[in-house]
């Protein structure tokens, strides 16, 4: 079989949909010869009258990369390169422009469920993603 080119991208956050995304897409990585690219994005604190200043603490950071070298691990491990990047922001935007930026094949992410209300206050990652991609996007429950 030949080599992917093309990435497949998988998004982190360290629940146990993004656990399961992350063996889904190791698994479609393996059976289509692609690389993986671990995507995890920590989202920027409100600031409010100036207090946190919008700041990350650099542990998270810091302890999401450490998780993203165990994927890797256990990506390489199983035949399949494997990179991560963890990016400050607001996670839908900056998965659309990892898509686009790295021109990957598609896209595997975790899916929680929320209540109406959550989801009408705070929008779903998941919906943004779908609606603006322009790859496939696999949804894992």
């Amino acid at each position: 079989m030949t080599a992917n080119t093309a990435p497949l991208l998988v998004a982190w956050d360290g629940s146990g949909p993004a656990q399961r995304a992350f063996d889904y897409a190791l698994h479609l990585a393996q059976l289509r010869a692609q690389s993986l690219r671990v995507i995890s994005v920590i989202e920027l604190p409100e600031v409010y009258g100036g207090v946190g200043m919008g700041e990350v603490d650099p542990e998270r950071i810091a302890d999401m990369r450490q998780t993203q070298t165990k994927l890797c691990e256990t990506a390489k491990a199983a035949g399949v390169e494997c990179s991560g990047e963890v990016l400050l922001g607001a996670p839908a935007e900056l998965l659309i422009e990892a898509l686009r930026s790295s021109n990957a094949a598609a896209l595997v992410m975790g899916h929680t469920e929320k209540n109406l209300l959550m989801r009408w206050l705070l929008g779903s990652v998941s919906r943004t993603v779908l609606d603006e991609a322009k790859v496939p996007v696999t949804l894992v429950p």
